[in-house]
């Protein structure tokens, strides 16, 4: 497929699949016109897709902890210190 061909797909600029053939996310066949393998273009959105479903999982909220969890918490490491010091 050509760089225009790939740009529809991903619906972006022609200068963005320079970008990234150049920064080497995108794998090509060099020559004139620029070639990029279907199967190399299929492994880049799938590669997108897990960044993204690894950005989203991040950016999910962590349950708080209640004042109960905090008191308990604060025990064990209580304890934890007192277990360690003992011979």
């Amino acid at each position: 497929m050509t760089e225009p061909e790939v740009a529809a797909i991903l619906r972006c600029s022609r200068e963005k699949i320079k970008r990234l053939r150049l920064a080497g996310k995108l794998a090509y066949l060099p020559g004139r016109p620029v070639l990029i393998d279907e199967a190399d273009l299929a492994s880049y959105i799938e590669a997108e897709k897990a960044r993204i479903a690894a950005k989203a999982e991040a950016a999910k909220p962590r349950p708080r902890l209640t004042e109960t969890d905090a008191r308990k918490w604060a025990l064990e490491q209580v304890l934890l210190r007192r277990g360690r010091r003992k011979p």
